[in-house]
Formats: structure tokens, sequence, C-alpha cells
């Protein structure tokens, strides 16, 4: 059963000094209004029950914030604030207030046994001379878990622990062993595992993982082992109370050991996912050539199988990239040990393909007038592509524009060029993400979009014109070109955990690490020198990704008519045409 606390706070009105008052003529002549707390249990007093740690969840630190987010008034222990003993209030002026309450000396983002972590916050508008009553509702807001083991359970089997895991980074995992009870632990809101090791009076070992997704606050996880009629793999049960947020999981257990698998989680892309799973125990004269992998779409009746062969082995540890897959199609998994003695199936696991999303304007046919130039997008609602024109139209002059003369395919192509700008190189460039602001001849650049696909590589088409460097100063940066040599152009791919803010003035000068910095989950990168004489390369810049599970959220792509303009360096000749931005979903990412 869930267990809700409340505290009921009666409020009138904005601090005007941390008083109290029971006097009911102040009350009804003061132009103040009062605050009074009081905390219940389903409408009754709450009961003091301290955990074996010391930690007391009912102990609640209770806190009252104005509309400048100040706070006015708090206390560690509401049942015990001595300041509003005997009805007494505390003294406020007209206003918004929120009133937070949450368990004390406890943060709710660890795990451990006996330790619930219980939080609820609302807001009111307190009236001169009105008396206003607010109520906050505590609820549980970590997740509780519980593990059972029968006593038929107890009595088959010599030892067993049950460890549960959370997919919060930093979360300890709890162990539950058998005979040994500790209580139901908590975990922070997140994806749970749960192993079991069991070893029966043989000494005979059986090992199986379950993962519990879709976890949310107030969730109990009811987690039962109980001894399998006969077999050597038990099945699970699961059943679901919504009325109380419970879920109950039965694992049955053989009694005698033998060959047992897990099949772990899948690391899911679009048209390809990398697969885990492990032995977790052996019968006799283990034979490892007699392994498989098995997969489906999830509405298929028909398994495909991957032989041993082909499987990559790590001692009991099993892996394999499988391809060919369909973009957002679920899929289900599991290894299988088949024998003519033997046929084990790991329990069965799943995941999603993710989508292959395309770009938005690839092919630059969408721009819309934006007083003096055009921006690269369908109208003004639509944030995606952005140039360089907001800021050189500052100087009456535009370096980035459609252009329909000279395209690729379809109607226009994008011209990016590079103009000198009153006492400044500036270079015409196209990018994700929107202009920011001109101070003086510097600018601030807003770069990324919002992204989660894992692309493989960048496919374009470019034609370059260089001119010769005659603009600013070579920086420190030994791919820049020498003063007189032919400019460079560049264009730039990144998969990123957050957008990022370029700014070019000498004084907040800002540029990422593309190679180090830690919200860069994939970069790619192409520069050229040669002209094209006119006529249209293709360009495939694949993506070289740091960590193959860290999720993107942003996207970043730039095309740079002068690939140092960020330093104001260049030719003021350079010309650089781009069209068909487009992204290449393959099978085979590049890896760092």
């Amino acid at each position: 059963m869930k267990k809700i606390f409340s505290v009921i706070a009666i409020l009138s009105m904005t601090l005007v000094a941390a008083s109290c008052s029971s006097d009911a003529d102040e009350l009804a002549n003061a132009q103040v209004g009062y605050l009074k707390l009081g905390v219940v249990t389903n409408g009754t007093t709450l009961t003091r029950a301290s955990a074996p740690n010391g930690y007391d969840a009912t102990q609640l630190y209770v806190e009252v914030k104005n509309a400048a987010d100040e706070v006015v008034f708090s206390t560690d222990d509401i049942d015990n604030e001595s300041q509003l003993a005997n009805g007494q209030y505390l003294t406020l002026a007209p206003g918004q207030y929120t009133v937070v309450a949450h368990s004390y000396n406890w943060d709710g983002n660890g795990s451990g046994f006996n330790t619930p972590y219980y939080y609820g916050e609302t807001t009111v508008t307190v009236k001169t001379k009105t008396v206003t009553t607010a109520k906050v509702t505590c609820t549980l807001a970590n997740v509780k878990v519980t593990v059972n083991f029968s006593q038929d359970f107890q009595e088959s089997f010599a030892r067993a622990t049950s460890t549960v895991e959370s997919a919060v980074a930093g979360v300890s995992a709890q162990a539950f062993t058998m005979g040994s009870d500790k209580g139901s632990a908590y975990f922070p809101v997140g994806d749970l595992t749960a192993y079991l090791s069991v070893f029966n009076k043989a000494g005979q070992g059986y090992s199986h993982m379950k993962e519990i997704t879709g976890v949310q606050a107030r969730d109990h996880y009811i987690i039962n082992y109980t001894v399998a009629a006969s077999g050597n793999q038990g099945k699970v049960t699961v059943k679901v109370d919504p009325n109380t947020n419970t879920y109950t999981y039965t694992f049955e257990v053989p009694r005698k050991g033998g060959t047992s698998l897990a099949a772990y989680s899948a690391n899911a892309w679009s048209s390809f996912a990398f697969i885990e799973g492990g032995v977790t125990a052996k019968k006799g004269d283990f034979d490892q050539s007699k392994l498989q992998l098995q997969y489906k779409a999830a509405n298929s009746a028909t398994w495909s199988s991957i032989a041993a062969s082909d499987l990559t082995i790590n001692g009991d540890d099993l892996s394999y990239k499988l391809t060919g897959l369909t973009p957002e199609t679920d899929y289900t998994y599991r290894f299988a040990y088949i024998t003519a003695d033997e046929e084990v199936f790991s329990a069965e696991s799943s995941f999603t393909t993710e989508p292959q999303t395309a770009l938005y304007n690839g092919g630059f046919e969408d721009w819309y007038s934006v007083g003096s130039y055009y921006s690269p997008n369908a109208d003004a609602s639509t944030k995606f592509w952005d140039t360089s024109n907001p800021g050189s139209a500052s100087f009456n002059f535009i370096v980035s524009s459609p252009d329909e003369s000279f395209k690729h395919s379809g109607s226009k192509s994008a011209k990016l060029e590079s103009k000198y700008a009153v006492i400044k190189l500036a270079a015409g460039s196209i990018y994700t993400g929107t202009f920011g602001k001109v101070s003086g001849t510097s600018a601030t650049i807003n770069w990324g979009v919002p992204f989660t696909g894992r692309p493989t590589a960048l496919k374009c088409y470019i034609s370059y014109a260089p001119g010769s460097v005659n603009r600013g100063t070579k920086p420190s940066i030994a791919t820049a070109p020498e003063t007189g040599e032919n400019d460079h152009c560049g264009v730039r791919i990144a998969l990123m955990t957050k957008s990022v803010t370029i700014n070019n003035s000498s004084s907040a000068w800002y540029f990422p690490d593309w190679e180090n910095d830690d919200f860069v989950v994939a970069y790619g990168y192409y520069e050229q020198s040669a002209s094209d004489n006119g006529q249209w390369r293709e360009l495939t810049i694949p993506l070289t990704y740091h960590s193959l599970t860290k999720q993107p959220t942003h996207i970043l792509i730039t095309a740079a008519s002068s690939a140092y303009g960020d330093y104001f360096y260049g030719s003021d000749l350079s010309v650089l045409h781009v069209d068909d931005f487009e992204l290449i979903y393959g099978d085979t990412p590049t890896v760092q």
C-alpha cells in the first residue's frame, strides 16, 4: 500500500516578518496574513517509526518560498516545530507562495534498505485579509523492491542471492540473501535488473537475469522465487495491480542444476544491434559449438538463428552484431544451447530499432525572406538551419543565399561567399542552429538542433572556388593555409548531448574540442583547398563515434566558404556551393 503524508498549510499574504500570533483580533485588523502548518497521514497524525539505520522517512522537512524563490520559513521537523505550536501562525504579506515538504536528510537519489523518500509541493496565491488553505500531499518519490524466497525454495537450495541493480548511474546495487531478511530496498526512478544466483545442495548452480523497464515513482516490485515443478529452465509470471502500482514477478527455479543462459540488454541502432549474453551455468561436458543466438521480429512466429561459429565468445560471455534490421521495428531475441540430450533457452529479451531520421531541407529547396536576405527554412516558425547573414546584414552585405543558376538537383543550392566586412573577413556559412547576436565585428552562434538519431555518415555535394588567402592573421592551427595560398572550405557534422554557443570575440572566445569534449557523441569533418572548376564533388563524411552507447540529443552540420572564418582568416573571393545533404545509416559505425 502507498503511504501518503499530507502537509496542510493555511496561508495568508507574503512575508512581513516571521513573527507568530494567535490573537483573533489581530488577525481581523492587521494588514497581514498568517501561515499555519500541520502534518497528517490520511487525516490522522503521523506516527514515528525509525528505520534500522536511523533514517526516519516520516520526519518531514518543510519550507515556504515566496515568488522571488526566497525561503521565508523552514523547519527540519514539522512535527516538532515549537514555533507553530498551539495554533500559532507565521505572519505573511500578499503574493504567491510555494510550500515544499519532503523526507529530511535524504534526497532519494541513492539506494538502500528501508529508505523510502517522500516528496510533495503546491503553490498558492495569498490575498490580503484572506485565509488561504494549501494542502501538500507527499507521496513516495522513489521505487520499492521486495524479494521473497518461498519456503520450498529455502528447503530445496543451499544458498541464493538476488542482486538488484539500477540503470541510474552511480546508484549502488542491493543484494537480497536467502535466510537474511533486511526488508525492502528503495531505488531512484530508473529501470532495474534482478540477477539471481542460486546453488542446490549438490553444489550445482543456476543463474537468471530479469530486466524491469518502464519504472515509475511509487512503483512496488515484488520478486518471488519458487521451485519449478520440472525441467531445467524456470518460467516467469507477472501480476499487476494498477490500483497500488504493485508488480509481482514469480520466478520458477529448477531444483536440478543444468546449463543456463542469459540474454542481456541490446544496444539497438536503426538497422543493426549489439547483442550480449552469457552462459551462466554448465552441465557435464559443455560444448560451446552448440550455442546459438535466435531472433525474430516481435510479430513473427519464426526464429532465425546465428551459429556459435559466428558469435564472439569470450569465456562465458557471448556477443554479436545483428545487422540487416528494419528501422522502427520491435525484435525479440534469446540464446539457445541445443544438443541431443539438452535443449535450453535463455529468457527472451527485446529491443526496438531506432528511426532513420532524414535531414529537414537537406536539398536547400526552401527559403523565406527576412528583410534584405533569405533564410534556409520554410518559414519563420521553423528553426533548423541558419546562416551568417544576420551578422553580415548589419554591414549591408549578404554572404549566404539560394542559387537557382547552379544546383546539383532540385531547383536551388546554397551559395556561401566570403566577403570583407569593413575591418574583418566574414565567411559565408550555413549550419543547424540559430544566430545569436552581433557585438561589433564578433558574433555568437547557437550550434545544434534537437536530434536523437545515430547515422554513420553525412553525404553531400559541394563545388568550391577558393580565392588566395588575403585577410586576417593565420591562427595557430597546423592545417590553416598560409597567406597567398588557396583558401580552405570546411564541412562538419557532430552529434552532441547539448547545443553549444560559439563566441568568436577576443575576450570571450569559445570553440569546441571536437575530439575530447564530453558532450560530443560523434564527429566528422572535411576540409578542401582545391578548386572544383565548376563541377560538383560528391562527399561522404564518416562519423567517428566516441561512444557506441551514449545517445545524442542534438545534431550540428556546418559548411563554410572559409574554414577558418571563425578566426576572421581566409580569402574574400572564396565561394562554396553546397547541395543535397543526406544522413547515411550504415551498419558499420566508425569508433574512436
